[in-house]
């Protein structure tokens, strides 16, 4: 278990996890089981993809400019989030 922790296989795993839920909100929002749109969650989501991502990068050692780009992106997702919040 601490090996796969290790090796930034969770983080993988959790990334998936994420594109699942994703779709899965699509697809039940098409079929009219939920008004919550995947449009409408993704940059949340995104935060915190980005967020895994960046600890990936440092997990496998991918550099500063890889892991600063990604925190840069989860800054810009949460506040994409926080300005589809406040309409």
């Amino acid at each position: 278990m601490a090996g796969w922790i290790g090796s930034g296989g969770v983080i993988e795993f959790i990334l998936v996890l994420t594109a699942v839920e994703v779709f899965g909100i699509f697809v039940l929002h098409r079929l009219g089981v939920t008004r919550l749109t995947a449009g409408r969650m993704l940059p949340n989501v995104l935060a915190g993809d980005f967020l895994l991502l960046a600890w990936l990068g440092d997990v496998r050692q991918a550099g500063w400019a890889v892991v600063a780009g990604c925190l840069l992106g989860a800054l810009v997702s949460h506040g994409t989030d926080l300005a589809l919040r406040r309409e």
